[in-house]
């Protein structure tokens, strides 16, 4: 009777349910120099746009940390905020687990619910996607793209990338050191333009197809695909600028006043792949910020020795400034800043003194872990994370090539 009535409203149901410890830490990564980069309003409005949101659940250790300092946040927006304490001294919560059974359940119990929104970058959940989508269940997933690697984009029907939906892109882009790379865009574009070329070599109808109908076969094949991403305002702007290249004619069709996109034959398509090489460096330097030069890693390492000296807690804000004087300008700040707030956290290179939720992480005071002794303590730390990065983003991507470029 309940599902009778659902059917005959014909309306879509949503549900979200946000890793929350998850997100708050990676746009404290992705964002060290933002004040509350993590917004709840553009997510809400998001769903919102996919259907009406019966379910909203936040998950974390409500306790301490960044996620106390939002829980009036989180009650604004009406999340029932589920806290799961930590259980290991790394600080693992089991928020994943939890959330898991959670969403199966709901899942079972609300068959009416279609949507479910999941916000994490956390590769964890790819089996509880899995079995989602092999309810007919449609997946949309949230997360900062430095965080979220390409395994779980996959799996997902799409990725909506937070740093373009909470418009931390053009917030980032406003400081001083902050442009976006050049080469990024190019590689993206690149990217998309293989996502044509093999829509084209795939599709099973020839002729015209409907603009809005393609986009969602692009997403289809690539969850993450997005021309927001690749500098264009509108999805026709984007297709617009392959006239010529990929795209014979944009037409309006006379029956329903909508865009028709007419493609060359994919004989007359130019291939143009990315070389493996050249997108691992554009992702090191660009996206990570790594710094290749050993010499300046080890004047680095060797001044956040010196810094903490006297023992004395001292913020990531307060260590780049000591520190990038002293350094000739040898890497921008933004760069440091990016490197200094990956070394921190409990077993790497500084932890938490005295964690205040009220302050920001990159004004937290730090102290060195007993552990830190040398710069070579240092270095060790600081490339196993560039290449749990390079992992978590290209998980295919062999170990001998990823040690061959992090050295």
């Amino acid at each position: 009777m309940e599902n009778t009535r659902f059917e005959e409203r014909k309306e879509l149901f949503c549900a979200i349910y946000l890793d929350y410890e998850n997100l708050a830490i990676s746009a404290g990564q992705s964002y060290p120099t933002l004040e509350g980069p993590l917004s709840l309003g553009p997510i809400i409005d998001y769903a919102a746009s996919l259907g009406e949101i019966c379910i909203r659940k936040a998950f974390a250790d409500w306790s301490a940390g960044e996620c106390a300092a939002d829980v009036k946040k989180l009650v604004k927006y009406g999340f029932e905020m589920r806290h799961l304490p930590q259980t290991s001294s790394r600080g693992k919560n089991g928020a994943d687990m939890d959330m898991a059974l959670d969403v199966l359940e709901d899942m079972i119990h609300l068959s009416h619910i279609e949507i479910f929104i999941i916000g994490s970058g956390d590769t964890d959940f790819i089996p509880l996607i899995r079995r989602l989508r092999a309810r007919g269940k449609r997946v949309y997933l949230l997360g900062f793209d430095s965080s979220v690697g390409s395994a779980i984009k996959e799996n997902c029907t799409k990725f909506q990338s937070l740093d373009e939906l909470l418009g931390l892109i053009e917030m980032a882009r406003d400081g001083p050191e902050s442009e976006e790379d050049p080469a990024i865009i190019e590689e993206d574009r690149i990217a998309a333009r293989d996502l044509i070329i093999r829509f084209v070599r795939t599709r099973t109808e020839e002729g015209p197809v409907f603009l809005s109908d393609l986009k969602n076969q692009l997403i289809r094949i690539n969850p993450s695909f997005s021309e927001k991403r690749l500098g264009f305002s509108s999805f026709k702007k984007f297709i617009s600028s392959l006239k010529g290249d990929l795209v014979s004619e944009i037409i309006t069709d006379r029956r329903t006043g909508h865009p028709l996109v007419t493609f060359r034959d994919i004989d007359e398509i130019d291939p143009v792949r990315i070389d493996a090489d050249d997108c691992l460096a554009t992702c090191l330097n660009s996206r990570l910020r790594f710094i290749g030069d050993r010499g300046v890693r080890n004047r680095i390492f060797e001044q956040i020795l010196e810094t903490f000296r006297d023992r004395r807690p001292r913020s990531i804000h307060e260590i780049a400034s000591a520190i990038h004087p002293k350094i000739e300008g040898s890497v921008s700040r933004a760069t440091l800043n990016r490197l200094l707030f990956g070394l921190g956290g409990e077993e790497r290179v500084f932890r938490y003194y005295r964690k205040d939720p009220m302050v920001p992480p990159i004004d937290s005071p730090q102290i060195l872990n007993d552990t830190i002794r040398t710069a070579d303590d240092i270095e060790a730390i600081y490339l196993a994370s560039v290449r749990e990065s390079l992992k978590r983003i290209f998980p295919d991507m062999d170990d001998a090539m990823v040690e061959r470029v992090v050295k």
